[in-house]
């Protein structure tokens, strides 16, 4: 918990202060990658959707984009698996994440 020691009329600041309502774009990305990443053997739309909590519009949306840009690919029946590429991104949001939480701690 982060806190701000009272001096003077200065508020104390709590971790849950600090997080956000709302998702960012790298962070869905992040969520449909990993959630494509922990079965290796291919995931459905709705395994993808509940993972990374989505709307089937916000689902479709992104899944567009990440297969546009070589992210993801579409096996037989509606499989979806991430590609190395994907893979490379999902390391590098991840990294991008933990030196951002290190600079809050």
């Amino acid at each position: 918990m982060l806190e701000v020691l009272r001096e003077e009329g200065v508020a104390q600041f709590s971790q849950e202060r600090l997080t956000f309502k709302h998702r960012d774009r790298a962070t869905i990305i992040a969520d449909i990658l990993g959630s494509l990443v922990r079965r290796p053997s291919g995931v459905r739309k709705s395994n993808i959707k509940q993972s990374a909590n989505l709307s089937t519009y916000m689902l479709n949306k992104y899944l567009d984009l990440l297969l546009l840009n070589g992210l993801v690919k579409v096996e037989d029946e509606g499989i979806y698996k991430t590609t190395t590429k994907g893979l490379k991104l999902l390391q590098n949001l991840n990294i991008e994440y933990l030196k951002m939480t290190i600079r809050v701690y």
